[in-house]
């Protein structure tokens, strides 16, 4: 848990979001979570992101970019850290 706590923390204070991107506007706790966070909560603010993601302009390259990322937290271009890693799993079968 301290481990997670610390990379989130770190996620936080490096990450900035595309300029042209939706979520610019919207506070980053939307996307990157807090320590501690229930499941549920967790779960219902990923939806929450990934609905800023869908109406983004720059969702393919933010997507592509977190995609070359190994960064384990946070909504990025509208996929989850669990989703990024079936991509990039499915990609290295390809």
């Amino acid at each position: 848990m301290t481990e997670r706590i610390e990379i989130i923390r770190s996620v936080r204070a490096t990450w900035t979001p595309p300029p042209a991107g939706a979520c610019a506007s919207v506070d980053r706790e939307v996307f990157l979570g807090y320590p501690g966070e229930p499941a549920v909560a967790r779960l219902a603010r990923e939806e929450d992101a990934k609905r800023v993601c869908a109406r983004c302009s720059v969702l393919l390259e933010c997507r592509e970019s977190a995609l070359a990322e190994t960064n384990p937290v946070g909504v990025r271009g509208g996929l989850t850290p669990n989703e990024r890693g079936a991509v990039r799993r499915r990609r290295a079968h390809h």
